[in-house]
């Protein structure tokens, strides 16, 4: 008999002490969540995190100290959107200047009750539109064309060689020109263009500016 008393006795300690730990048990926050700053119209989002807990919830701090749940922050803005209540984001979108200072929290529970993250703060400022800078007109610029003189085959200036073009041009003094050409051609050129021009394969090919006409043939024909 005083033995089952000393095992029930036993029992009841292991009992005790096993129920006393699990009620010391806590709820251990491994994420606050930070504070937000936006431009009015964009979009917030709040994260928390913890360790042995069974549910949460969010709860809002207006700027005065008074605390709103997630419906009622809905009911105060309805223009906006928040989602994530029972989640560990909380997102909070469309985004108003009266939000500008409000404060929201993060709530774990266990059977212990609730543990609560650190406050985050959201900060609205107005909506700034991007500034358009019109690019700067630039007028164009106008090149006058440069006049080129037309050339001449010949010169009549006493008797002296002319190089025009890269190629060699004999003044003969009777206001005609000989004419070298790079393909190996000689030709005599008068001043009233007419000419006479053998080819270095014994060609021959003449104009006369008088009667506009042309002649060739062979030199050794």
């Amino acid at each position: 008999m005083k033995k089952l008393v000393s095992v029930v006795l036993v029992l009841v300690l292991v009992l005790a002490l096993g129920a006393t730990a699990f009620a010391d048990s806590g709820i251990y926050v491994t994420k606050n969540p930070t504070d937000e700053v936006r431009s009015a119209g964009g979009t917030a989002w709040f994260v928390s995190g913890a360790a042995s807990y069974n549910s949460l919830t969010w709860t809002f701090m207006s700027p005065d100290g008074t605390k709103c749940s997630v419906q009622e922050f809905r009911d105060r803005f309805p223009y906006t959107t928040v989602e994530g209540e029972y989640t560990t984001t909380l997102t909070i979108r469309n985004l108003g200047t009266d939000m500008n200072g409000w404060g929201v929290f993060c709530s774990f529970y266990n059977y212990n009750g609730p543990t609560d993250t650190a406050m985050a703060f959201l900060y609205v400022s107005a909506y700034v539109a991007p500034t358009y800078t019109a690019p700067a007109y630039t007028a164009p610029t106008y090149t006058a064309p440069v006049y080129t003189a037309p050339t001449y085959d010949y010169y009549t200036s006493g008797d002296t060689t002319y190089f025009w073009d890269g190629t060699s041009l004999t003044d003969l003094g009777n206001g005609s020109v000989m004419y070298t050409g790079t393909d190996g051609s000689t030709s005599f050129v008068n001043e009233d263009g007419s000419y006479l021009r053998v080819y270095s394969n014994g060609a021959w090919s003449s104009y006369n500016a008088a009667s506009d006409t042309y002649e060739g043939g062979m030199v050794y024909d």
